[in-house]
């Protein structure tokens, strides 16, 4: 009898070990494979990423969200199941920036049946035609953070390192540091050490490509069909006010703008608000959608982005940020603007297309 206790024991150990194990090295453990296969037996699912938690909780709160009994924890993101109507959706958080909301992605459409992806959140405004508290739903969205430095002494019709290979370009364009000097003096022209920034393409490796032949994209677009459904939404009536005293200038409104970037930075200048916004037409600046934009390109998942202004991205008022009064309004106008296309992307119509 000790005998059989100790090898049931050790047994228990052993597994114990083993599902430690896997989860350290990044697999998934049989309990978690198992929610995962009766999860997806229940799709397909419409993803909902969502940057942060004060965007996701008025979601949760949203009286035409409807909790599923499923929860599944994996690789630090929690997947929560529910309906928006009549349509199962999967949401998970991103955490900030870049590198975590491409992961999330990656894991959301790796691990789950997910026949399209519906990003939302807040956003600066470089769009001088928008205002506060506007959703903008764009049609293409760009990392503008990946660079080529060019070294001083270099200019426009200098190759770039690496450029006869491929590697980098000077088709997209650049910033020249030295045109935004100030206090100049005595003098027709200037330079500037920190010289040229030149803005390249991603490198990406599509599932409807080769492996490892590599191609590269700088706009990426979003579902052609999401985006004629978003027009439908222009004419939506959103949140203007934070409370009896605080409210918006103008009326907030929904529209269809041409494009918008993301780059793991905060942007909070105006010299830099107006450059991007001139030299790329874009409206939404912020942290994590062409990370998402890159994933569902490269996964050929249909996807779109719907970003709710929360400040002027620097082009306000020069004592204070917007975002720390009006982030709540914005988060609150983002979800309310994502339940309506998913409403209508839930109808017959649209399910039969």
């Amino acid at each position: 009898m000790a005998i059989s206790k100790l090898f049931l024991s050790l047994v228990l150990v052993f597994l114990v070990l083993i599902t430690t194990l896997e989860e350290a090295n990044g697999a998934i453990s049989g309990k978690t494979r198992k929610l995962i296969d009766m999860a997806n037996k229940n799709g397909p699912y419409l993803g909902l990423v969502i940057p942060n938690l004060f965007e996701m909780n008025p979601l949760l709160q949203h009286p035409s969200y409807k909790p599923g009994d499923l929860t599944i924890d994996y690789a630090g993101r929690r997947f929560r199941f529910g309906h928006i109507d009549n349509q199962p959706v999967v949401l998970v958080m991103t955490g900030l920036a870049m590198l975590n909301a491409g992961i999330t992605t990656q894991l959301l459409l790796a691990l789950f049946n997910v026949k399209g992806v519906v990003h939302y959140g807040i956003a600066g405004n470089a769009n001088p035609s928008l205002n506060i508290g506007d959703v903008a739903i764009p049609q293409y969205w760009a990392h503008t953070a990946l660079w080529n430095w060019q070294r001083y002494g270099d200019g426009p019709e200098n190759e770039l390192p690496l450029e006869v290979n491929g590697d980098y370009t000077r088709d997209i364009g650049y910033l020249k540091i030295s045109e935004y000097s100030v206090n100049v003096t005595n003098c027709n022209s200037h330079n500037n050490l920190l010289n040229n920034i030149w803005y390249q393409p991603e490198e990406v490796f599509p599932v409807f490509g080769t492996p490892e032949e590599r191609q590269h994209i700088f706009w990426v677009p979003v579902d052609p069909r999401y985006y004629a459904i978003a027009k439908k939404l222009e004419g939506l009536k959103l949140e203007g006010c934070l409370n009896a005293t605080t409210c918006l200038s103008h009326p907030p409104k929904v529209t269809r703008v041409h494009r918008g970037t993301s780059a793991s930075i905060y942007l909070d200048n105006a010299a830099y608000r107006s450059f991007i916004y001139n030299k790329f037409d874009v409206s939404p600046v912020e942290m994590e959608s062409a990370a998402v934009a890159l994933i569902c390109y490269q996964q050929k998942v249909p996807y779109i982005v719907i970003r709710a202004l929360s400040d002027m991205a620097g082009g306000g008022t020069s004592e204070s940020n917007e975002a720390s009064t009006f982030i709540t309004l914005a988060a609150t106008n983002s979800v309310e603007v994502t339940v309506q296309f998913i409403k209508q992307l839930s109808t017959k119509k649209y399910q039969d297309a």
